[in-house]
């Protein structure tokens, strides 16, 4: 054999014999050992992430019957996270677009009907409510404000109804802004883990378990660039999506911290709350059944309650804890306005001036005023620094909680008589913000403002109530005043 042959032949052994020089002799003699180096080696952060969260995701199902083939059933898939133990799950508004009976498995193989409670199409957000037998585990809600590019994150999900998958990556980036076939997503986070079409609605987690977002949409035609909400942004905005005092036309009459814990911040002169001795400073810790440990925690333990009920209230003042009750008062439905002589038709008057968010426009005189039949832009679309003062009478069908819906770009606002139903003031791109209001059935006075600062331009009102869905206010429910009037 040659020289060099002999070599290659040795090079072999060699490197066997150095491998196993340097891993430690306790490993060589103690099979337990070394099993137990490489399983700490096998416990990724993501398998550790999945391993602490998987019971606090759910997948969601929902079930429609072709309209018109009755014969063919549909099947959409999502996913969600459970916000609260009494079995409130978040997901994306996005799932329920097309309807259907829903249902709610978790990773155990646990099944539940659901049931919507809120809905939010502008910020793709829903919250649905299922009835455990016993108390579910909540996923905690981290901060999305110090997330860091390039740090690994966690997607659990329920991908094409395939049932709870994990996937991993990273945070690509920050405030990202995207657009779907559905909505507008602006702040948005950008990831690289792997997101489809059923991992909506399902947590972006960091590797401490937290949830630092709500897995929305992907880039289509893309490959591992996923949009996540930030979690920040939906501790923030799902009091507002929820609003049960307003969905649901009653009042309590206190307010809590909007962060941290659920400490009472004002009481309403005259309310239940300040009735049943409430005071600034207490600390919300049970409202009926539901533990509380924040403002949502009390927003959704408001969600079964109705005008007439009486709320258990248990607080906590000066480290002694207090049970009080709460009987919640009606908020009492407005009156229609005495108008006699209308005719179909809004006024709108016309101002002229570059705002960055609505003026007094009482303390302005009008540059013009027409005649418009809906809330719309009309003639103006495509202008830019001007404002628009639209009133008339709005023809109210049946007594009940009305939503009204404004959307705009740049700012609008919409009020009841004297009473500010929608604020979606300011600078922004189009936008939807909604208020809850009571009505009786008649003729209420109704105004719309709006003012256009530059880029694009767009106004739509929309309305729903006892047997209206969400839909534009038609011209046949608008009037003003007659001419003698």
């Amino acid at each position: 054999m040659r020289l060099h042959e002999k070599v290659l032949v040795l090079i072999p052994v060699l490197l066997v014999a150095l491998a196993a020089g340097c891993e430690p002799s306790s490993a060589r003699l103690d099979p337990a050992a070394r099993r137990a180096r490489l399983e700490a080696i096998r416990l990724t952060a993501a398998a550790d992430v999945f391993r602490e969260c998987k019971d606090s995701v759910v997948n969601i199902g929902l079930k429609r019957q072709d309209p018109a083939n009755p014969a063919l059933t549909h099947l959409e898939f999502g996913s969600g996270i459970v916000l609260h133990e009494a079995g409130y799950i978040l997901t994306n508004a996005h799932a329920f677009r097309h309807g259907g009976t829903l249902g709610v498995g978790f990773h155990q193989g646990r099944e539940y009907p659901g049931r919507l409670v809120a809905l939010d199409e502008q910020r793709d957000l829903a919250v649905i409510k299922i009835d455990p037998e016993q108390p579910v585990k909540p996923l905690r809600l981290g901060r999305s404000a110090d997330l860091v590019v390039g740090e690994q994150v966690v997607t659990l999900g329920n991908p094409y109804g395939m049932g709870m998958t994990v996937t991993y990556g990273i945070v690509s980036a920050i405030g990202r802004a995207t657009k779907s076939d559905y909505s507008f997503y602006p702040d948005m986070i950008q990831t690289s883990a792997s997101i489809n079409p059923g991992s909506s609605g399902g947590p972006l987690l960091n590797v401490f378990g937290e949830c630092v977002g709500i897995n929305t949409t992907e880039k289509m035609g893309a490959n591992n660039i996923g949009f996540a909400i930030p979690s920040d942004r939906i501790r923030a905005e799902l009091a507002e999506v929820l609003s049960p005092q307003g969905r649901y036309g009653f009042i309590l009459g206190l307010s809590v911290a909007a962060d941290g814990l659920a400490r009472v911040t004002e009481v309403a002169k005259g309310s239940p709350a300040e009735a049943a001795g409430v005071r600034v400073g207490d600390l919300v810790i049970r409202a009926g059944q539901t533990s509380v440990a924040s403002a949502l925690d009390l927003s959704l333990a408001l969600m079964p309650f109705r005008a007439g009920q009486t709320l258990p209230l248990l607080i906590l003042r000066e480290g002694r804890s207090i049970d009080l009750a709460v009987t919640l008062a009606k908020d009492e439905p407005r009156a229609p306005d005495a108008v006699d002589a209308v005719v179909p038709g809004l006024v709108c008057d016309v101002y002229e001036g570059a705002w960055k968010s609505l003026p007094d426009f009482a303390s302005l005189r009008p540059a013009a005023t027409e005649k418009v039949q809906t809330f719309d832009l009309g003639k103006h679309k495509g202008r830019h620094l001007f404002g628009l003062k639209i009133t008339g009478y709005l023809q109210v069908p049946a007594e009940g909680v009305y939503t009204f819906y404004a959307a705009s770009d740049d700012g609008s606002r919409l009020y009841i008589g004297d009473r500010l139903v929608v604020d979606n003031d300011g600078m922004h791109s189009m936008w939807e913000k909604y208020g809850f209001i009571p009505l009786k059935a008649g003729k209420h006075a109704i105004t719309v403002t709006y003012f256009e600062h530059a880029g694009e331009h767009g106004l739509k009102v929309s309305w729903e109530g006892p047997g209206i869905k969400k839909q534009p206010i038609p011209a046949s429910a608008l009037f003003s005043r007659g001419p003698d009037k």
